[in-house]
């Protein structure tokens, strides 16, 4: 088959309505009058994956759906170009292929080789004592380095090896899936933490670990040996001692060669480890990678940069000290005059300065489309977005607004510093209650004649957050391509200063530790505050917990109750 992106162009251009739209994936349903939609497959960062037949090639074929963020990561999309060019038109038993990616108006889809089977994570569980032994093992192990192999000489690392992306079928062959879905550059937050999407965990090779350099065979090979490590030896295996204790000296050595830190002390392929797992001696040795020879280079660029600095501040040493030793001329004489009364000093300010934000002018009896509105509860502002045709709230809920529906609500504190102020958002919160606090908005409004009838307060769809939390923007955040934030609230270098053992931000400092007042929560092209930012304050999925959260379902992680009014 050959390399091929297929676009399909739409009759109109979509807006930002067109965002609302549910997806066409459903069982049953047919995708562009060529792909039956048989099964849902499974769930995860990358999206949702489907099996369906391909009438066309009469074959089944998987196709996931690609999340919006990720549709707009140019890192994702070439690395999926990249593994299409070098592999739609090969074949191998062991490998499912991407063959390509189609744009159907807004959404984009992968379609790739079907792997049929239980995925080897399960297989291994349903051996003896949830694990298998090293004849049952080799097998399966060969097939997954033959498959790993064949792409290394095609020039492509998987990068994302785990028991997920690997499926023994009824044949007993086995398959790799998910190539080049490997967006190492998309960051998330989870829990008002930064986490990279891509290969994590123990499957990660320790020279990937902690910086941003690309993947390559052996690290492919250290994730196969972490594999092999949790088939043979079990669920319970110790995450800091990975090789089983009860294998032949021959395998623990295989092993721990194939895990060694440095890459080129590890085994020249895949199939090379697998044949020293089972007994043979391999004497062939592994060269330098590309990513090897680029991390020496970066090494070798820094020392040098290093070197040559020393050299500068030495050679500017030596003329300060230089200088300092001539004499120094006699001044003039200096006539004294009576001074000046010096300016009284200002007194520092106690804390981070909040912004005086100025209201909105509502020039309206009645909330009227295209104007801005002001609930008479609470005196809730709201922003109209044109192409949502709805009021979206200009600031997120703070807790005066909040204990006017709840009087004993309590924010509480994070470990000590309080969540409490009348301008901070309110926090823990389920989302039942967000539901419930929209309809007694809908209910004050309605009783004091500020709702047309049929209209209610409501929360926002995942569509609809991500329409207005972009605004219209198409970078890869809600501030626009660059890192770090431009604004909003984040876990910043305050956070980190107060809470030494909590993940934060670099290079960027917001003055709150934890949430800062809704007019503080930095304002988007909209006019909207906070959409990108107050990230602490995520709503508990328990409801009554006191743990930070947020919920899946009619959107995605919402950051705060924001409510609104439509029609």
């Amino acid at each position: 088959m050959t390399t091929q992106t297929t676009r399909i162009v739409p009759e109109r251009e979509p807006s930002l309505a067109a965002e609302q739209q549910p997806r066409v994936m459903r069982v049953g349903t047919m995708l562009l009058d060529r792909y039956e939609v048989l099964a849902v497959l499974g769930s995860s960062q990358l999206g949702e994956v489907w099996q369906c037949f391909d009438r066309h090639e009469s074959r089944h074929v998987a196709i996931r759906w690609l999340p919006t963020d990720l549709q707009r990561s140019k890192r994702l999309l070439n690395a999926i170009h990249e593994g299409i060019r070098r592999l739609s038109d090969k074949t191998h038993d062991n490998i499912a292929v991407i063959r390509r990616l189609m744009h159907v108006g807004e959404q984009t889809y992968v379609v790739g080789d079907y792997a049929p089977g239980m995925d080897i994570g399960m297989w291994s569980r349903a051996g003896t004592d949830g694990r298998r032994t090293l004849t049952e093992a080799l097998p399966i192990l060969g097939q997954i380095a033959a498959g790993l192999d064949f792409v290394h000489q095609q020039r492509v690392v998987h990068g994302n090896l785990k028991p997920s992306n690997v499926f023994l079928g009824p044949d007993g062959v086995v398959r790799i899936t998910d190539f080049g879905l490997t967006p190492r550059g998309h960051l998330v937050f989870v829990r008002g933490e930064i986490q990279r999407t891509g290969s994590t965990g123990a499957y990660l090779a320790p020279e990937i670990r902690t910086a941003d350099d690309e993947p390559d065979a052996g690290s492919d090979q250290y994730a196969l040996a972490v594999l092999a490590c949790e088939m043979l030896g079990g669920p319970e295996l110790n995450p800091t001692k990975l090789v089983p204790g009860d294998l032949p000296a021959t395998a623990r050595a295989a092993l721990a060669r194939a895990l060694s830190r440095k890459p080129r002390n590890r085994f020249a392929s895949c199939d090379d480890f697998v044949r020293a797992l089972g007994g043979e001696r391999i004497a062939r040795r592994r060269g330098r990678s590309a990513a090897e020879w680029q991390r020496i280079k970066n090494h070798l660029i820094l020392s040098a940069s290093t070197v040559a600095m020393a050299a500068v501040l030495g050679v500017i040493g030596y003329i300060t000290v230089e200088v300092m030793k001539r004499p120094k001329p006699e001044p003039a004489p200096i006539k004294l005059s009576a001074p000046a009364p010096l300016p009284a000093k200002k007194a520092e300010p106690a804390g981070p300065t909040v912004p005086r934000v100025p209201p909105l002018v509502i020039t309206t009896e009645m909330p009227t489309p295209g104007q801005p509105w002001a609930t008479q509860t609470g005196n809730m502002e709201f922003v109209w977005v044109p192409g949502l045709s709805m009021w979206v709230g200009r600031f997120e809920v703070t807790n005066d607004q909040y204990k006017l529906k709840d009087p004993e609500h309590d924010s509480g504190d994070f470990r000590e510093l309080p969540l409490t102020g009348p301008r901070q958002p309110v926090v823990r919160i389920n989302f039942e209650d967000c539901v419930e606090y929209a309809a007694w908005l809908t209910e004050q409004e309605q009783a004091a004649g500020k709702l047309p009838e049929g209209w209610r307060y409501r929360l926002p769809s995942r569509t609809e957050a991500i329409a207005y939390t972009r605004a219209g923007m198409a970078g890869a955040y809600p501030w626009g391509d660059g890192w770090p934030p431009r604004r909003g609230n984040y876990g910043d270098e305050t956070l980190a200063a107060t809470f030494r053992d909590l993940q934060y931000v670099a290079e960027y400092t917001d003055g709150f530790a934890v949430t800062a007042p809704v007019e503080a929560s930095g304002e988007n092209a909209m006019g909207l505050f906070g959409a990108g930012g107050n990230v602490w304050e995520t709503t508990s999925k328990v409801p009554g917990g006191k743990e930070f959260g947020g919920w899946q379902g009619g959107g995605g992680m919402i950051t705060s109750l924001r409510g609104w009014a439509a029609k």
